[in-house]
């Protein structure tokens, strides 16, 4: 019995994990997006960065 509790354990651990990996990935698309939409000029890529993370991950409301 406490072998199934550690494989449920770790499967929920790979499911968030997943989540977060999900959410970086949409974060890193966008923020090259953001830089691309400004004219790919270099220097403002903790802007671009921030600005995906507020997008994505702030609040849900509205959608």
């Amino acid at each position: 019995m406490g072998k199934e509790k550690k494989n449920h354990a770790a499967k929920k651990g790979n499911t968030l994990g997943t989540d977060s990996d999900a959410a970086q990935e949409e974060i890193r698309v966008l923020a090259y997006q953001l830089f691309c939409e400004c004219g790919c000029e270099h220097g403002h890529h903790v802007d671009h960065w921030l600005e995906a993370e507020r997008r994505v991950l702030g609040p849900k409301s509205g959608r």
